[in-house]
């Protein structure tokens, strides 16, 4: 390798040089990167134990060596791995091959490593999808089926779920060998209609349903709804998806409601429902007392006509009313089913869902009598109303997060070359006083607009779960440390005494992601330090709290009245300190409230004006 070292070093994937111990060697920039590091030195310094630190199953590298020894090379060996620096979770194909000495023993492993999550996410998400497929085909309680029709007429299934043998008593297999074998199960009676009625949705490209017989060979009869619509055409064939469904007890007991009308009408009567009958011959229509009550009417104030609740129909109801009714009048559809608005008496709109079905038909088909419901669904509506405002909101913030991260990542390019150049100019020697203040002024302006957008693609990712954690158990003193130490200089600088009561050692275990806690404590204490008063302190303290841990973080500065409280964990919201002297960005509170809700835990404040404030982060103990 050492003869093609800058093929080596810019080799778009990962290459490495390894002992049979895990020790690396090389590593070339590509895998240097994959790994979270910045130079090979770095990354050959931070990895000791491949097996325990890279790969996500320890025995996989076993797996590995156990193929590399006994074959001398491995080709497209996959494997989910750390990316070691940032320990992120991804998928990885390995090719490696053995190198020996004269002698034939192991001198090292040399190989390529290759990233491939998203063709192994997209392979378990077609594997997903294939699994969804055939549990829609199980469950459904019916027949899916997809037909393609040829330019020359002729009609085939290419697709139908297995459930045809239940419902049909034929096997997909012979329906899809046999384009006959389904039509020549319809009742005798209702056989040329339905063929009628499917050729004319087919040629006008129409939606289909409609409801027919069949006769089985040991001569039961069922009775099918079918519904079909056209697909996007497929290489000149027309395509058509569908759905057939047993509706044969619905047919009996629709038949039995027919027979036993008045039994029907009492029994839905003590529902709350209100019933009513129509003689569609005569033009007379009775409405049941609870019907009439239903509108805040006696039974002897809204007469028997068919006109009487008609005309309390919201006039931009009426149409569809009347349309859906017709199309049951015409045999379009099994029932008659409506929603629509009804004016009260009390001058309220009730919505009511109507339902009814025709019982009685004379020789030409034309309907003589119908009987249906009325239900109120104004609750119902109401909250359908309530539910989509609540989910056009979800979606708007939804969307509000992610234009704010697609922004942050536009503007971090050409920001980073600003800066870069600034850092340049900076190191010019020739620069004057006035334009070394220049300088000074972009670069503070950059790193300060660098943080912000750091902050708003933090909130973002929060806010649709794509920011890392991994949550482990954590002694919480170390954490608090680790925060104070980066923050020592600022108070000091600033004149604040820190009384420090937090328990030490292990006193108190919290579960949370290391960095996140430790991102939000340094906010914490930041604040207390910047937006103290002169000579101020800022006591820490720790307890557990049932089954929580709580750590307190309380300044002596200005305090907060009730309206800035209300304010303070929003977005961007400075509470007017942007035109003082102290730099920020708003986003520091807001985003260590969503870090601690991410994590299970919370941050609450209590404040009294000229007092001073008291944050509380609450985590879950360990």
């Amino acid at each position: 390798m050492d003869n093609f070292s800058s093929l080596f070093e810019f080799l778009p994937i990962g290459a490495y040089r390894t002992l049979p111990d895990g020790t690396q060697l090389r590593a070339n920039l590509a895998l240097v990167r994959l790994n979270g590091y910045a130079s090979e030195a770095e990354m050959l310094a931070g990895v000791h134990d491949i097996a325990l630190e890279w790969y996500v199953d320890p025995q996989r590298r076993a797996v590995f060596r156990r193929l590399l020894e006994s074959d001398g090379q491995v080709t497209g060996f996959e494997s989910e791995v750390w990316r070691h620096r940032t320990r992120e979770r991804i998928w990885i194909s390995e090719n490696a091959h053995v190198v020996r000495d004269d002698a034939g023993r192991i001198r090292y492993y040399e190989g390529t490593v290759e990233e491939i999550t998203e063709r192994v996410q997209s392979r378990d998400a077609l594997r997903r999808s294939q699994q969804q497929l055939q549990q829609i085909f199980d469950l459904v309680p019916g027949v899916i089926y997809r037909l393609v029709t040829s330019p020359d007429g002729q009609t085939r299934a290419s697709l139908i779920s297995p459930n045809v043998r239940e419902l049909f008593g034929v096997s997909a297999e012979a329906v899809l060998r046999d384009p006959l074998a389904l039509r020549t199960l319809r009742h005798p009676d209702d056989r040329t209609q339905a063929e009628a009625r499917l050729v004319a949705a087919g040629q006008a490209g129409q939606a289909l349903a409609i409801e027919f017989r069949i006769v089985l060979e040991d001569g039961t009869v069922k009775w099918i709804h079918q519904t079909s619509n056209p697909a996007p055409a497929e290489d000149g064939n027309e395509v058509r998806i569908g759905l057939m469904l047993d509706i044969t007890a619905r047919k009996r007991a629709e038949q039995a409601l027919r027979d036993n009308s008045e039994l029907w009408k009492r029994a839905l009567e003590s529902t709350g429902d209100g019933v009513w009958d129509v003689d569609l011959a005569h033009g007379e229509e009775v409405y049941s007392p609870q019907c009439k009550a239903l509108y805040g009417y006696s039974d002897d104030e809204l007469p028997n006509l068919p006109t009487a609740l008609d005309r309390l129909t919201h006039p931009d109801d009426v149409q569809r009313m009347r349309q859906d009714r017709d199309d049951h009048f015409a045999g379009r559809t099994p029932a008659y089913v409506n929603e629509h608005r009804v004016l009260c008496k009390d001058g309220q709109w009730k919505w009511i869902l109507a339902r009814g079905i025709v019982i009685s038909r004379d020789a030409a088909g034309r309907p003589l009598r119908m009987i249906g419901t009325h239900t109120d669904i104004t609750a119902a509506k109401q909250a359908d109303a309530l539910r989509f405002e609540r989910d056009r909101a979800a979606a708007a913030d939804q969307a509000k997060s992610q234009f704010l991260s697609r922004v942050s990542h536009e503007l971090r390019t050409p920001l980073n070359a600003i800066l870069g150049f600034a850092q340049l100019l900076d190191m010019d020697a020739g620069a004057s006083k006035r334009q070394r203040g220049w300088i000074a002024h972009v670069l503070a302006s950059g790193r300060h607009l660098l943080a912000l957008m750091d902050d708003i693609l933090e909130i973002s990712s929060v806010q649709t779960g794509a920011l890392p954690m991994t949550l482990e158990s954590l002694p919480l003193r170390p954490v608090v440390e680790e925060a104070w130490a980066m923050l020592a200089g600022a108070a000091q600088e600033a004149g604040i005494a820190v009384i420090d009561e937090v328990p030490p050692g292990h006193a108190l275990t919290v579960r949370a992601d290391r960095r996140r806690l430790k991102q939000i404590v340094s906010n914490l204490l930041s604040n207390a330090i910047k937006y103290n008063r002169p000579g101020g302190w800022v006591r820490l303290r720790a307890q557990a709290a049932g089954d929580q841990v709580e750590l307190a973080v309380t300044d002596n500065g200005p305090g907060l009245d009730e309206v800035q409280r209300a304010r303070l964990f929003q977005p961007f919201e400075r509470l007017g300190a942007q035109h003082g002297p102290v730099a920020g960005t708003g986003l520091g509170l807001s985003l260590s409230r969503q870090l601690a809700d991410a994590m299970g835990g919370t941050i609450e404040v209590d404040s009294t004006p000229g007092v001073g404030s008291t944050f509380r982060v609450r985590m879950p103990a360990a």
